[in-house]
């Protein structure tokens, strides 16, 4: 049984006249005549009653044609997703994400794309950068906003931009009223830093900056989240730093100092394996990049 069989008998069925059907088709009475016939003898039941005067449904005609219609329908609807699939305006995407986004591209980037494509739908996990590189090499997710460096192999990476790192202070330290600080003016105090394993680069580099600076740092506790580490240092527990682009948001009671001569800087990207092609990812990817 083909489609087409089922094309002919629904329009059969609803012109019950074989000439007016086979002029809807496009096709010669005998062809569909023919393809009607085919039809019974393959499903193995008479699904019309003809006379010179008249083409009427059987009982089991009127059965299939319900049936029929449902499965028409249904293959329309098949097609139509497939097409709106391959542009990317149906689907589902998995993003990754570091804090830094969403105080920088993602909101504004997500309320566009889902407006543009609403029945895409979107979910959103905050992993630290190294969770992404393997979430994406494992086809976990299927985008991240990440700090580089990172291992690329298998993934495009497309640069958003560059952050100034500056240092948050409790409101009443001594090293508050100036302006500019350098490391070396923190070589007694106690660090709130993230884990190694959530962003090794960074860390290594704070070190290595830290000894040229001619001191150790005294990492006094690991945490991942910026906003943890804030409340600890408006708790007296140390100090940390933070990308400068989140000082808008932060509390009262710290202050942030900008660090001079501070070669450190916090970058941040999208990225997305390169031999996935996903039609509303190729969607996504065009607003970030002509944003």
């Amino acid at each position: 049984m083909e489609f087409r069989q089922l094309r002919y008998f629904v329009t059969v069925a609803q012109e019950l006249h074989f000439g007016k059907a086979a002029e809807r088709l496009d096709i010669t009475q005998p062809a569909l005549s023919k393809q009607i016939r085919v039809l019974e003898e393959n499903i193995g039941v008479q699904l019309f009653v003809r006379t010179k005067r008249m083409v009427k449904l059987t009982k089991a005609g009127e059965v299939f044609l319900v049936q029929a219609q449902q499965l028409l329908r249904q293959a329309e609807e098949a097609i139509r997703l497939a097409k709106r699939t391959a542009m990317g305006e149906v689907g589902q995407l998995t993003i990754g994400f570091t804090p830094t986004a969403t105080y920088t591209i993602l909101p504004e980037l997500i309320r566009r794309f889902r407006s543009h494509y609403p029945q895409v739908e979107v979910e959103m996990l905050e992993l630290s950068t190294e969770a992404q590189v393997t979430a994406l090499n494992q086809g976990e997710i299927n985008l991240g906003f990440l700090h580089p460096p990172i291992d690329a192999r298998g993934l495009e990476l497309y640069p958003l931009l560059s952050e100034e790192i500056v240092v948050v202070l409790p409101e009443r330290h001594f090293l508050c009223p100036k302006e500019f600080l350098s490391l070396k003016d923190l070589a007694q105090e106690s660090f709130l830093f993230h884990p190694r394993s959530e962003g090794p680069f960074l860390y290594d580099e704070f070190f290595k900056l830290c000894r040229q600076a001619k001191f150790t740092p005294h990492i006094v506790k690991e945490v991942n989240s910026y906003q943890t580490r804030i409340c600890l240092v408006a708790a007296g527990m140390g100090v940390t730093f933070i990308p400068a682009g989140l000082q808008t948001s932060i509390s009262s009671d710290v202050v942030c100092k900008p660090i001079k001569n501070l070669s450190l800087k916090l970058e941040f990207a999208a990225a997305w394996r390169s031999i996935v092609a996903i039609p509303a990812l190729q969607q996504l990817l065009m607003l970030l990049k002509t944003d």
